[in-house]
């Protein structure tokens, strides 16, 4: 297998492309910067990118391409989130939780669709129990979840037998995911309950499984939450 992980630096994206390489698959990790935990990896190549810049996902795609001698997987991990009630959000929270988690998955999508499609590859997109759950103070987090969700249903819809496409949605993970919330009400709430949450590297055994599957068979969707709650 050769894998673009983007959000790779930390949490989710970090566990799972380390996980991938320590299982023989070559891998560019990408994100914004270089994470330190990187130097120790020569396994994995590194790629600075910002999803939410098409000419930067599309220099990324490139040159993953050339370091890999192409690629036929994609896992769309890079997403952020803030927990604020709606009367007292900030515009500007909300545009860079769309723009990340929405348009920066299509920009991924939109790049690498025509090699993905000639190689009869793969998309693992990071969705999120809030995919399916509305849940109160993180209702425009939510609704960028549902549309991925939706853009992996699509693409199964359409590309079905030409492309094979996941969605992985977990629920809490104890990850800095919610050091985003500037709301120092919610945040208190909140951090307890993350903390008690899933490893990251539970969610990443089931990008990885999904990603392993043989060819001839897709999961289309796993749903993964900590046990107890």
């Amino acid at each position: 297998m050769r894998a673009i992980v983007t959000g790779a630096s930390k949490g989710i994206g970090k566990a799972t492309a380390i996980m991938l390489a320590e299982r023989g698959h070559k891998v560019v990790a990408a994100s914004r910067s270089r994470a330190k935990w990187m130097d120790g990896h020569a396994d994995i190549d590194f790629i600075a990118c910002d999803v939410t810049d098409y000419k930067s996902v599309k220099s990324m795609i490139d040159e993953a391409e050339q370091l890999m001698g192409g690629y036929d997987t994609l896992i769309n991990n890079a997403g952020l989130g803030y927990f604020d009630p709606l009367a007292e959000g900030q515009i500007e929270h909300w545009h860079s939780t769309i723009n990340t988690n929405v348009n920066g998955l299509l920009n991924c999508i939109h790049v690498s669709l025509p090699k993905l499609i000639a190689t009869k590859g793969q998309i693992i997109n990071l969705g999120s129990v809030a995919s399916h759950q509305v849940f109160a103070n993180s209702g425009v987090y939510c609704a960028s979840k549902w549309a991925v969700l939706a853009i992996s249903e699509s693409i199964k819809i359409e590309l079905g037998g030409k492309v094979r496409v996941t969605t992985i949605s977990p629920g809490a993970v104890n990850t800095e995911f919610i050091d985003n919330t500037e709301n120092q009400e919610l945040l208190d709430e909140m951090k307890p309950y993350f903390a008690s949450s899933m490893d990251p590297n539970s969610v990443a055994t089931q990008i990885v499984h999904a990603a392993e599957t043989p060819k001839e068979v897709v999961l289309n969707e796993i749903i993964v939450r900590p046990s107890g709650m």
